[in-house]
C-alpha cells in the first residue's frame, strides 16, 4: 500500500518513524490519527516509545527486522519501554554522535555508517542490527542515514551520490539504488518517506513524479 500524508502538519514522516519487514518503531506521543495512518498503511505491530524524550526517532535510532539501536542518551524508561515492547534485540551506542537515524542507513542484508565511527562502535552497530556494517559517504557526505531511504526492495539515494558510492551500497544492502528526491526536490530521502518492503508512506509534499519514482525504484509498482 502507498500513501501519502503528514504527521501533526509535518511532510518530513520519516523523522517520526522507522518501518522494517517485522515492525513499525514509532514515538508514543504520535496522535491517533498518526498512528491510524500507520497501522492502515503497514498492518504489522508497532513498537512505541520516544527516544533521549524525543518524538523524531526516526532521526535518532535507526531499525532493522533483527534489532533497533538507540543512542546513549535514551532514558533508563525508554530503554525498559523499548525491550519489553518487543522481542527483538535492543541496545544502546555509547558515542558521542546520537542522531543515528541520520547517520546509519540499514535494511536486513547490510549497513553504512558515518565515516567517523570507530571499530568498537561499528561492532556493536552490526550486533544490533545483524548485519555486516561499512563506513562510506553518500555525495560526499558523512550523513548517510538521511541521504538514503532504504528497504529490502531498493534504496533512493541523494542525486549528487557518486557512481562509486552507489555501488558499495547496492553492493552492502543488496538491493537496486537510483538517485531521488522527495517533498518536492528535497535530497533527504529518509526525511520524506517511510517504508518498508511491503508499504510506504510518503511526505505530502512529495510530488506525482517524486512519488511514482520512488515506487519503480522501492519494488512497488
Amino acid at each position: 500500500m502507498i500513501a501519502r500524508t503528514n504527521f501533526e502538519g509535518d511532510s518530513n514522516v520519516g523523522a517520526y518513524g522507522i518501518a522494517t519487514d517485522s515492525f513499525v518503531f514509532v514515538s508514543s506521543n504520535m496522535s491517533e490519527k498518526g498512528l491510524d495512518n500507520i497501522e492502515r498503511t503497514f498492518n504489522l505491530p508497532l513498537v512505541q516509545s520516544t527516544v533521549a524524550t524525543l518524538d523524531a526517532v526516526g532521526l535518532v535510532s535507526v531499525a532493522t527486522s533483527n534489532g533497533i539501536l538507540i543512542p546513549y542518551t535514551t532514558t533508563d524508561d525508554e530503554f525498559a519501554q523499548l525491550k519489553s515492547a518487543s522481542d527483538i534485540t535492543v541496545d544502546w551506542l555509547d558515542d558521542k554522535m546520537t542522531a543515528l537515524g541520520n547517520i546509519i542507513i540499514a535494511n536486513d542484508n547490510g549497513a553504512m555508517c558515518h565515516p567517523d565511527f570507530g571499530f568498537k562502535a561499528r561492532q556493536k552497530i552490526s550486533d544490533t542490527l545483524g548485519v555486516e556494517v561499512v563506513p562510506g559517504s553518500l555525495a560526499k557526505l558523512p550523513i548517510v542515514g538521511a541521504s538514503a531511504i532504504a528497504t529490502n526492495q531498493g534504496a533512493i539515494v541523494h542525486p549528487m551520490a557518486t557512481s562509486g558510492e552507489i555501488e558499495l551500497l547496492a553492493q552492502l544492502l543488496k538491493v537496486h539504488v537510483e538517485v531521488g528526491t522527495v517533498n518536492r526536490g528535497s535530497p533527504y530521502a529518509s526525511l520524506g518517506v517511510l517504508a518498508n518492503i511491503d508499504s510506504m508512506i510518503a511526505g505530502t509534499d512529495t510530488t506525482g513524479v517524486e512519488l511514482a519514482h520512488i515506487s519503480q525504484v522501492l519494488g512497488f509498482v
